[in-house]
């Protein structure tokens, strides 16, 4: 009887696709195909942001497992669940925020929400898996398990033979409903068990190294369309009146002054990179209409958003 993971050690199409991208010299983030919500973003120097909706129809998915596409252009990326990265055969090139390190077969990268990496395979023969966890359950896991993970960037892990764990997830993802996706949760429990138990510990990376200000900037920026100093200040436990005091102290910035900044650099990047309405770039950076979004871009920049569009498509 074949594996389910089999399928994992030979090219799909998106990758041959990518491959003759990369033996062309194109191999750019431009080319990484990305839902319409983030691809303007999708420059080699810019950050993207994915939620899981990006790779699951699930919105409310708490395990997916997918094998990393080999030769898929490197680009700059965070996301707002847990990932796992697992190298089955040949090797990976990770860089965490600057940190660039190799991971081989057996190695597994844990990998904590809202740190920007990108993850590189340039060859046919690597097979690397990703499994996404939601934060609430991974948080639940390592507090009932004791790893003290949640309190890390990242940890790597070595010697470890998950395939029989993820052979049972992929036959989890065949099935599809409501038992499949409680039994997907158990299996990802069996996994960090596992990693506890025979895991030879590489490397770690405490969060406390990870800046105070790109802490800030990193929070704000992940939840652009409906940040408030309300809700960030609940994020870090924080009176309102403190963070407010913290963010001018730690940033030489008001909190309203570097959100309607960020929401301004994002809405000419999708003014630039796009050709979606106004109301849909409002809704996309945060305003509630595109009058708001036209009156603050013009109060902004001293022009409309689109004359800015006019001049940079030129």
């Amino acid at each position: 009887m074949s594996r389910l993971l089999d399928e994992f050690y030979t090219l799909s199409d998106e990758e041959k696709y990518y491959r003759s991208l990369y033996m062309e010299g194109r191999s750019r983030a431009e080319f990484v195909n990305l839902p319409s919500q983030v691809e303007a973003a999708a420059r080699l120097e810019e950050k993207i942001v994915l939620a899981s909706s990006y790779y699951s129809k699930d919105d409310d998915a708490s395990v997916i497992i997918l094998k990393h596409p080999n030769y898929m252009p490197l680009y700059l990326h965070s996301h707002r669940f847990v990932e796992m990265n697992y190298v089955l055969r040949g090797s990976v090139r990770e860089n965490i925020e600057g940190r660039t390190f190799t991971l081989g077969k057996g190695n597994l990268l844990v990998l904590l929400p809202g740190f920007y990496h990108s993850i590189g395979v340039f060859d046919d023969e690597t097979a690397a898996v990703n499994l996404l966890v939601s934060r609430d359950l991974f948080s639940f896991l390592d507090e009932r398990f004791d790893m003290h993970l949640s309190s890390s960037s990242f940890a790597v892990y070595g010697d470890l033979d998950l395939e029989n764990e993820l052979e049972d997830l992929l036959r989890e993802d065949r099935i599809s409903d409501e038992v499949s996706r409680m039994k997907k949760e158990v299996t990802a429990a069996s996994i960090l068990l596992k990693v506890k138990r025979e895991g030879h510990l590489e490397m770690r990376a405490e969060e406390c190294r990870r800046n105070e200000v790109y802490r800030i900037m990193s929070y704000i920026e992940e939840n652009l369309k409906d940040v408030t100093l309300s809700s960030f200040s609940a994020h870090f436990n924080l009176c309102e009146q403190y963070a407010s005091r913290m963010i001018k102290e730690k940033t030489g910035e008001l909190f309203s002054s570097i959100v309607r900044r960020l929401r301004m650099e994002a809405s000419c990047r999708l003014l630039r990179n796009s050709r979606i309405t106004l109301k849909e770039i409002a809704y996309n950076v945060g305003y509630s209409s595109a009058e708001q979004f036209s009156r603050t871009f013009r109060d902004y920049y001293d022009m409309t958003p689109g004359e800015y569009r006019k001049r940079t498509s030129l």
